[in-house]
């Protein structure tokens, strides 16, 4: 189980309408000069952003043993067996693209530190139980 849950098609930094991929008369990169509205927006002149930017697990205190995520939901669901050896937090990535009104985390144990600037969740799993389980979901 490689626990893949996409893959992005392409990405060409000097895309433009005009000129597409510059390969085989394709336009298919997920970046366009020409719809670049503002420079200083980190999202501006991305296409399908809703389908490519989705929270994923950075680090994981153990071995990963489910993530997916219902982009029509926005549902995000983690599940990991901790590693003793391990005491640093499970790292999540968490677009605010995906959330911009927030998002709540229910966790089977633990606690969470939510870091909306750096875009980052981090989850301080309990030691009472080996299997840990994390659900993130839109605010409200």
């Amino acid at each position: 189980m490689n626990l893949l849950s996409c893959a992005i098609w392409n990405y060409t930094a000097d895309n433009t309408n005009a000129r597409g991929d510059l390969w085989n008369g394709e336009d298919l990169s997920i970046f366009s000069r020409d719809q670049r509205a503002d420079p200083r927006d980190i999202n501006s002149g991305g296409r399908a952003l809703r389908a490519l930017l989705r929270p994923y697990p950075a680090a994981t205190a153990g071995k990963l043993l489910r993530a997916s995520f219902d982009s029509g939901r926005r549902l995000f669901k983690l599940q990991f067996r901790h590693d003793p050896a391990v005491s640093a937090p499970t790292e999540i990535f968490v677009p605010n693209l995906q959330y911009p009104l927030g998002y709540d985390v229910r966790v089977s144990d633990g606690t969470c530190e939510v870091r909306r600037v750096a875009q980052m969740l981090l989850y301080m799993h309990g030691w009472e139980r080996d299997d840990h389980t994390l659900t993130i979901s839109p605010s409200g």
